[in-house]
């Protein structure tokens, strides 16, 4: 039989009403009967029924993150960022993958709202409909946005254009002239990361080509290793591949080239995106720009938490963070 809040009480010789003060962090409680409920809590496996709770609340103290998958290096940096975030926090996080369900994440998102789930959404990568965030606003329940701009709610993001005409002028530095394109399904990120590709060579008198920019869909070590096997087959020869994919597909198209006898960066000059751990320890060590993960997801889950405690406004602001090129030598 599952232990109650009342055995609890009986135990330690409170009443259930100050267990549940201490569960709630009240400062109503001295620091002796604090410690001797929180012991009593472990030593009986106590679990408070936060689902009852939300029902007599209204809340559910669970913040949920839905996003494509969370399998990629972004979205893990991102999860360590809401993670440190969290702390003492009274909140707990949920996962929504929505593989798949619709791509935009409809299904996931009005089950959570609908069932009650969380009293806020951070959403990863999704281009949230219109409709959806009308809905969310009706119930009173906080969106908010990581990458993709939309409308009337905030949004997390990097300057993903300033981010790609960095590293496209950089190989254009090293005299690199026939650059490959590695970017992600058609969204905002990657759109972005389009202009600032095509804004660095025009800026170059390069013209901008069409056939030398590739979509991935999964960003994964996997497609980049069949990336470079399409890009040697491709009648254009290339001297340089910016992978704004991200690092892991940059690192498949890297150690397949070597595997293939192409020197890097001699022969095959490669820039990845987002500066995962990994990206350092490469052979060669790989050049990238550095996305503030981590920040972006812990600046999220702050925000989210000050709208819902009522802190801050429910906004359409967008928070801006600057990429960083780190120079390597993998180009």
């Amino acid at each position: 039989m599952a232990v109650t809040i009342k055995d609890v009480a009986k135990r330690v010789g409170v009443t259930p009403a100050t267990v549940s003060m201490v569960i709630n962090k009240s400062t109503k409680i001295s620091d002796h009967t604090r410690d001797k409920v929180l012991k009593a809590i472990k030593e009986m496996e106590y679990h408070p029924n936060y689902i009852g709770r939300s029902l007599v609340k209204g809340k559910s103290n669970a913040i949920a993150i839905v996003a494509p998958f969370f399998s990629s290096m972004f979205s893990m940096e991102v999860l360590k960022g809401v993670e440190a975030a969290i702390g003492n926090t009274n909140y707990s996080v949920m996962l929504f993958s929505t593989v798949g369900k619709d791509a935009n994440g409809s299904e996931s998102l009005r089950e959570i709202l609908y069932g009650k789930r969380a009293d806020g959404v951070i959403v990863l990568s999704l281009k949230v409909q219109k409709e959806v965030v009308n809905e969310f606003k009706k119930e009173g329940i906080p969106l908010i946005s990581i990458e993709e701009i939309v409308e009337n709610i905030p949004v997390i993001k990097v300057d993903n254009i300033k981010g790609a005409y960095n590293a496209v002028s950089y190989l254009i530095q090293k005299k690199r002239k026939h650059i490959a394109l590695i970017v992600g399904k058609q969204c905002l990120d990657a759109e972005e990361r389009v202009q600032g590709y095509a804004k660095a060579l025009a800026e170059n008198q390069i013209k901008y080509d069409a056939t030398k920019v590739f979509r991935v869909k999964e960003h994964s070590f996997e497609e980049g290793k069949a990336m470079f096997e399409f890009l040697m087959k491709k009648r254009n020869r290339f001297d340089a591949v910016f992978c704004a994919a991200g690092d892991l597909t940059a690192i498949g198209i890297m150690e397949e080239a070597k595997a293939r006898g192409v020197k890097i960066p001699e022969d095959l000059a490669i820039v990845g995106y987002d500066d995962n751990y990994i990206a350092g320890f490469t052979t060669p060590a790989l050049t990238t720009v550095r996305q503030p993960l981590y920040q972006m997801g812990r600046t999220a889950f702050d925000l989210l938490i000050s709208v819902i405690e009522k802190k801050e406004p429910y906004d359409n602001r967008i928070v801006s963070f600057e990429p960083a090129l780190i120079s390597r030598t993998s180009a």
